[in-house]
């Protein structure tokens, strides 16, 4: 069993026992006696059924993503929030299924049982699962990337290694006898694993021992840095890529069966959501001529698809309009309405017409300001890459980065906002696509992400 299996499954049976075990606290606590079979008889069946729906939500929280050390920091905000939203569902629930019980009260007291239990069951004792006794290993690279998963993978008690050399390999080169000095090191820091740039220019020398070691002899693990970097952050390390990268992992011949079917569901979705739009739009219309008695909509610019300009339509809220090119320089502010409609995400809807027009799809890298694009593309090598597919209104790096740039020119946060869009372009599916719908729609529930 893999170690993210291992750490799935113990993660969804320790939620499932906190999820029965808060009901069986709050019978206990709400009628002060041993719940008795009957009353247990009552219950079990609806919050079995709930038990399913909370799981499912939990998921689209991201509650099930990797437990790594930012997944960590954000968890009891995300805990709250979700069962909070768990427990409205559950009274809807109980509104629309005959299930024969209505405890408005035992919801309330099983809001508060849940939360503590099920943050003292990630906080605390999932630790305690955890690996404890840890593999000595060593890293081979360098760069603020190398730095990134040191971190992680040191600080973070769900892996069952730890580096306990990190060699900065551009200075490989100026160590005599590398290749013996390394060999020395395995053998008496009793070394299990080995992660290294396998093209890096100073590993490939002594490439050849590491495989004869590894891979016939036994003696450690060598794994790949892009490879071990990706399955730790689900993003590609941008740095570290080369032109085979593309060649292998980007297909210059899009899977037919796959643009068809995201195309069907991109037309379908927008019509759909054409319904409610009809009713909200003739209100924010209204709202904004109250407010200042200016234009509706907005169109602006972006790079779409093979570096294509598209235009984009939104409503506006600002007091006046860019044309996405010299927008960076802009003298116009956000109106008072402008604020809720760009927080509620309610001037991202007449965007669906650009969906319908095939601009845009539901799902992908998030299009960019042409005058941005020029800078990024200048600066950070690859960056045109992301417009290989048709961009969307929500995507991999929207839902899995937290510190994405916001306005203006910012080379290092759009670096890390392409490792996440070059990690969608290598794994695109329908799969992905749902995940990244669902979580999107957590988010706006939520009101969190980017």
């Amino acid at each position: 069993m893999g170690e993210r299996t291992r750490e799935l499954l113990l993660l969804l049976l320790g939620d499932i026992l906190c999820f029965n075990l808060a009901l069986w606290l709050t019978l206990f606590l709400r009628y002060l006696e041993w719940p008795s079979g009957e009353l247990l008889g009552d219950h079990i069946g609806p919050f079995l059924i709930l038990t399913g729906v909370w799981i499912f939500v939990f998921y689209i929280a991201g509650l099930y993503d990797k437990h790594t050390t930012l997944l960590k920091s954000l968890l009891f905000k995300r805990i709250l929030n979700t069962q909070m939203a768990n427990i409205v569902i559950a009274a809807l629930l109980f509104l629309i299924i005959p299930f024969g019980i209505a405890p408005k009260t035992n919801l309330v007291i099983y809001l508060f049982i849940s939360i503590l239990l099920i943050t003292l069951w990630r906080l605390t004792l999932f630790n305690y699962l955890s690996p404890k006794n840890k593999h000595k290993a060593v890293l081979i690279a360098d760069g603020q990337e190398a730095v990134e998963l040191a971190d992680e993978i040191n600080n973070n008690d769900r892996y069952n290694y730890s580096f306990v050399r990190i060699i900065d390999e551009t200075a490989i080169s100026q160590t005599s006898d590398f290749e013996n000095r390394l060999l020395k090191l395995v053998e008496e820091e009793d070394i299990r694993i080995i992660v290294a740039k396998s093209k890096g220019k100073s590993i490939r020398e002594i490439l050849p021992s590491i495989f004869d070691l590894s891979f016939l002899r036994f003696e450690f693990t060598f794994l790949d840095f892009n490879k071990l970097y990706e399955d730790t952050f689900d993003r590609v390390p941008v740095s570290a890529l080369e032109y085979d990268w593309f060649i292998n992992y980007v297909s210059q011949t899009e899977n037919f069966i796959y643009v068809s079917l995201k195309r069907a569901f991109d037309v379908v979705g927008a019509l759909v959501l054409m319904i409610p739009c009809a009713l909200l739009f003739p209100l924010v219309v209204i709202a904004i001529k109250i407010q200042d008695g200016g234009t509706i909509f907005y169109r602006t610019q972006r790079v779409g698809q093979y570096n294509h300009p598209i235009d984009i339509l939104k409503f506006r809220t600002m007091t006046g309009m860019d044309n996405g090119i010299d927008a960076l320089n802009t003298m116009h502010r956000i109106t008072r309405l402008g604020s809720f409609l760009r927080k509620s995400r309610i001037d991202e809807l007449p965007q669906i017409i650009n969906v319908l027009k095939g601009d845009l799809s539901f799902i992908g890298p998030r299009p960019e300001m042409p005058a941005l694009t020029k800078v990024y593309a200048e600066e950070i090598e690859y960056y045109n890459a992301r417009h290989f597919i048709k961009p969307g209104l929500s995507g991999w790096a929207q839902i899995k980065d937290a510190d994405a740039p916001r306005g203006g020119v910012d080379i290092e946060k759009t670096k890390r906002k392409l490792s996440y869009d070059l990690f969608y372009l290598k794994n695109r599916s329908l799969f992905l696509d749902m995940q990244i719908a669902m979580k999107t729609l957590s988010i706006l529930v939520m009101r969190t992400g980017t």
